[in-house]
């Protein structure tokens, strides 16, 4: 007996379907530092730990912390290469979210009327997720260190992870700069006469 998907889901509320394509569209939408910052912790807690668990049973708690966070770092450039690399799969899998990616990235206003629209809202969004990450791998980094100069005394570590959280800073900057500059760019708000009397 075979159910179409459309039947399956007969139940679903609209709202519901919207917000799953929402999210969907957001984590294709995302920036490096942005996804870094949503997956660092749980990588780090969920498969770092425990593959650093398998092989080396004889670190104490701590420095299984550390070295788990440290294999997990990987993730934001790996992320960015990957888009930068994937970009004809985006192009086809979400044509005005390549659009309005490429609009901050090489800071022109797009052509298109349909993306042109879209974009205040979509650097508006920008850049509230762009400071929200900064903020988690900021305060994610600092913890490490103070865990590393603290209860393991390795500065080591410390300085690793405060390299980490200076690209992240920087990256973080170019992009906000960037969103900046292209929001100068678009038109402003059409003035509504005011009515005189």
């Amino acid at each position: 007996m075979d159910v179409d998907n459309g039947e399956r889901r007969g139940g679903e509320t609209i709202a519901a379907t919207r917000r799953r394509r929402g999210w969907k569209r957001s984590l294709e939408r995302a920036t490096g530092l942005q996804l870094m910052a949503v997956y660092w912790v749980p990588m780090t807690v969920l498969i770092g730990l425990p593959v650093r668990w398998l092989f080396d049973r004889q670190e104490s708690l701590v420095e299984a912390v550390l070295n788990a966070a440290l294999s997990a770092v990987w993730i934001g450039p790996a992320l960015y290469l990957g888009r930068r690399v994937a970009g004809g799969q985006d192009t086809r899998r979400d044509p005005e979210g390549y659009a309005l990616r490429q609009a901050v990235r090489t800071g022109t206003v797009p052509e298109d009327d349909e993306v042109r629209a879209d974009l205040p809202g979509h650097l508006a969004g920008q850049r509230r997720a762009t400071w929200a990450a900064l903020l988690s791998v900021l305060v994610t980094a600092l913890g490490l260190i103070l865990l590393a100069l603290l209860a393991a005394d390795n500065e080591g570590f410390a300085v690793i992870f405060g390299v980490v959280a200076a690209v992240s800073a920087a990256v973080a900057a170019l992009t906000l700069t960037r969103i900046r500059r292209l929001a100068s760019l678009l038109p402003g708000p059409p003035e509504t006469p005011r009515p005189q009397g």
